[in-house]
């Protein structure tokens, strides 16, 4: 087996179980929530257990268990890490797992930070997980981002699709070889009892750290012991060597109140002890901060001499006091927060509704000056976090005032149903966004411009049209399409057309006599129904935790939306507007030809730019792709 097989293999493995042998001290607690608030509710909570079942299964070798948690064929995606993807059945899935897993002495996975959509018989679920794999005395460990969909079958959910993408690997990397040797010579190894003594000093340890008494947190270490934390991002230790570095680190959190939910896992190193644990502890502000970890303990003399831990960087970041994200978006692709600019959070008011944004202040920010300005919006069912925030701190750095925001329904904003995508909402709100920043002491009105991405570049071309403050319209990879553009694209999906404009009607309908939506998946590999549904990676970006996915992002489509998506003429704005338009497309991206059709229509200065090394995601939010667009619009607006 290629290496790169034997590691996508490893990496669908996500969640550790408790065998036999096993000493567990939280044996009736679970982080699953157990308050069930509606059947959307209820499947969440079932593919939750789904998933535990599963991985639990896998864990302790249980291949009939494992089996019957999946769907007849699963679809598995390791393309990103170089491995092969396609439809395989859950023997076959199976046979490739038990050619290596039972070759280690022991493997620990943590699956945490989900976020999960479910819209009848379908659901996808994005997560990231740890884990180790232990193998004679030394340890191999991934930290990987997931994406996975499920079907109801009888009443059941099944698993359909994953795909695993890794973030980060540590350790010996020739463990996964020597696994699958051991196995094909059949010296396949047997949980070990644990020592309940060795298990006491870590319990010890856990038990110091909840009563916050550092003595006894000290007490449990050499006084030559060595803490290592991998993942620890730039502005957190990596290391602490020595009683005096724990001493140092672990007395700062000494005032925070702490729980800690663990499992111990022995192995053959009477020595070595995996631990797997979530740890929730207050801060001084009285904000809950959750982490996830895996630790792996050597223990002399009753004491810990070595202490490797994996936590999640990005929980960090984003939840600890004092500490923040490196960039100003979910990816890389943003400003980052040393760059000198700055995040406001600000809220104003669309035909009243709060809408709630991003105000991103250049460097050297001086409250005594005004500043050029643009608002920018992303593609249909986005939320700020996405390309919008990317764009818009970029564009902060070189010298702009920039605003993102939820549209009406989305994201943090109010407005009720959600995720309905009607141009006349967004079009209202981009006006907003207007009204708040001609309201703002450092905006220079008369030099503000509007900077759409893919959808939203439609309804910034009719804002742009209606609204004279806006004086340069931008868009970025726009998808510009009108009712024949739609009809030509949407007629190749289940019902057509016209069953997709019926299915909005009926929605109506049925909201006006019961406040209920009906709603499908945004974006789905397997989901024909879905509104964006290419198989294959074609939505990757909406699915992806690696790219946009994850607990900002709701995957779920308004049905009610059809009537205006596809009855909506973003191109006919083209007609309208007497301001100047700067267009960034690419002739791989998103229905190139709507492009060049407004286009001509402009009958004002207008300028466009192919990039037609990008595709349209890559313009979503690669590093490089944003750039080299955002350096061509940046010399257009200056």
């Amino acid at each position: 087996m290629k290496t790169t097989h034997i590691l996508m293999a490893l990496l669908l493995l996500v969640m550790a179980c408790k065998s036999d042998n096993q000493v567990n001290s939280n044996e009736n607690k679970t982080t699953m929530k157990t308050t069930v608030i509606n059947q959307e509710e209820i499947d969440k909570e079932n593919i939750l257990l789904l998933t535990s079942t599963l991985f639990t299964a896998t864990d302790n070798r249980n291949w009939e268990k494992v089996i019957s948690t999946m769907a007849d064929s699963v679809y598995v995606d390791y393309t990103s890490l170089g491995g092969d993807s396609g439809f395989k059945t859950s023997n076959e899935i199976v046979s490739g797992w038990q050619k290596i897993l039972p070759g280690f002495e022991r493997t620990v996975h943590h699956p945490h930070n989900f976020a999960i959509w479910s819209v009848g018989n379908r659901a996808t679920a994005t997560f990231d997980g740890h884990a180790t794999h232990y193998l004679d005395g030394k340890e191999w460990s991934v930290f990987v981002g997931y994406d996975t969909e499920y079907i109801k079958e009888d009443d059941q959910w099944k698993l359909a699709r994953i795909d695993a993408t890794l973030y980060k690997q540590f350790g010996e990397t020739s463990l996964p070889a020597l696994a699958i040797q051991k196995v094909e010579e059949g010296k396949i190894s047997k949980f070990v009892k644990a020592d309940t003594n060795k298990i006491a000093v870590i319990a010890n340890f856990f038990k110091a750290l909840e009563s916050r008494k550092l003595e006894n947190i000290l007490a449990s270490f050499t006084t030559d012991a060595l803490q290592i934390m991998p993942l620890s991002p730039e502005n957190f230790p990596k290391e602490l060597k020595g009683i005096t570095e724990i001493k140092n680190q672990y007395k700062g959190v000494m005032s925070y109140e702490q729980t800690y939910e663990v499992e111990y896992f022995s192995t053959q190193n009477p020595n070595d002890y995996l631990a797997k644990y979530n740890g929730t502890i207050t801060t001084n502000e009285g904000k809950p901060y959750n982490n996830s970890y895996i630790g792996l303990f050597t223990i002399e003399n009753e004491k810990i001499t070595k202490f490797i831990e994996y936590f999640n960087p990005n929980v960090l970041l984003n939840s600890w006091p004092g500490l923040k994200p490196l960039n100003y978006s979910v990816h890389r692709a943003g400003a980052r927060t040393d760059s000198g600019v700055t995040l406001q959070e600000v809220t104003f008011n669309s035909n009243g509704v709060n809408l709630v944004g991003h105000l991103f202040l250049p460097p050297n920010f001086n409250s005594n000056k005004t500043y050029p300005a643009s608002i920018v919006t992303g593609s249909w069912t986005s939320v700020k976090e996405q390309m919008p925030d990317e764009y818009a701190s970029v564009m902060a750095k070189d010298g702009f005032i920039t605003l993102t925001f939820d549209f009406t329904g989305f994201g943090e904003s109010e407005g009720q149903p959600r995720q309905v995508e009607d141009y006349n909402i967004k079009i209202e709100d981009i006006k907003a966004a207007v009204d708040f920043l001609e309201n703002h002491p450092n905006v220079d009105i008369g030099k503000l411009s509007a900077l759409g991405v893919c959808a939203s570049s439609g309804y910034m071309a009719h804002a742009t049209a209606q609204d004279p403050r806006i004086k340069k319209l931008v868009l970025v990879a726009p998808w510009l399409h009108n009712p024949q553009i739609a009809k030509a694209i949407y007629d190749l999906r289940p019902g057509g057309t016209e069953g997709l404009l019926k299915a909005a009607k009926d929605a109506k309908v049925k909201y006006a006599e019961t406040g209920v939506m009906d709603y499908v998946l945004a974006a789905s590999e397997l989901d024909p129904l879905s509104a964006m549904y290419v198989p294959e990676g074609a939505f990757d970006y909406y699915l992806n935790p690696a790219k946009a996915a994850g607990n900002h992002y709701d995957n779920r489509f308004a049905v009610s939306s059809w009537e205006p998506w596809l009855n909506f003429d973003g191109i006919s704005a083209g007609n309208e507007i007497k301001q100047p338009v700067f267009i960034v497309h690419s002739e791989s991206g998103a229905v190139p030809q709507g492009a060049k059709a407004f286009y001509e229509l402009l009958e004002g200065k207008k300028d466009i730019v192919w990039l037609n090394q990008f595709n349209q995601q890559q313009l979503y939010f690669e590093k490089e792709a944003v750039n080299t667009a955002m350096k061509e619009v940046i010399n257009y607006l200056k």
